[in-house]
C-alpha cells in the first residue's frame, strides 16, 4: 500500500505541473514532500488510514514541544 500511495502522489504532482517528481524525491525534496503530506492528510478517513499515518509519521514527525518558562 505504501508504494501505491507514493505512486499516486507522484501521478498527482505530475498532473499539477511538476514533471520532475519521482517516487524517490517525493519523499525528500521539500516542495514535493509538502504537497504529498497535504495530499495524504486530505485522504485520511477514506481508507488506508494506517498506511497514510505511517507515511505521515515518516515524512512529518511530530516535533517535541518546547518547555514553557
Amino acid at each position: 500500500m505504501r508504494t501505491k500511495l507514493i505512486l499516486a502522489g507522484v501521478r498527482n504532482l505530475k498532473e499539477f505541473g511538476y514533471p520532475m517528481v519521482t517516487p524517490e524525491n517525493i519523499l525528500t525534496e521539500d516542495v514535493f514532500k509538502r504537497f504529498f503530506i497535504s495530499m495524504l492528510k486530505d485522504n485520511l478517513g477514506k481508507g488506508a488510514d494506517k498506511d497514510i499515518n505511517a507515511l505521515l509519521a515518516e515524512l512529518d514527525p511530530p516535533q517535541p514541544q518546547k518547555e514553557r518558562t
